[in-house]
């Protein structure tokens, strides 16, 4: 696994664990189905696992697809957008998140899912 890859996952369990319904029994992976780094900002969407490989988090994180925007940062990688959601997000929704994206968050990282509810 690349230094930049750990990175972000260091930021995606800084923002995520602190999310779990009670104490984890042991730390959390990500499996990816999504990373995207241009510049400083990266796009992931995957799902949490237990370290063991074999278990989901079942129980212990919230049941949803986990998704979020994220920039770099002097000690590493920090979560500015959490996309996780168990549905589409409205109208209303989408609004607010294009309102919290940097002005110069590139387009290229995002989901196709993503790209096309977040153009302006």
């Amino acid at each position: 696994m690349s230094d930049e890859r750990t990175a972000i996952c260091d930021g995606l369990r800084a923002h995520f664990v602190p999310l779990s319904m009670k104490p984890l029994p042991q730390p959390i992976l990500f499996k990816v189905a999504h990373m995207k780094v241009e510049g400083n900002y990266a796009a992931f969407e995957g799902m949490p696992v237990f370290k063991d490989g074999k278990s989901a988090c079942d129980g212990y994180m919230p049941d949803m697809d986990y998704s979020a925007l994220l920039k770099r940062v002097a000690n590493g990688w920090k979560v500015i957008v959490d996309l996780s959601r168990s549905d589409v997000p409205s109208p209303e929704e989408l609004k607010a998140i294009r309102a919290k994206l940097p002005a110069d968050f590139p387009a290229g990282v995002l989901t196709d899912f993503w790209r096309g509810r977040l153009k302006p």
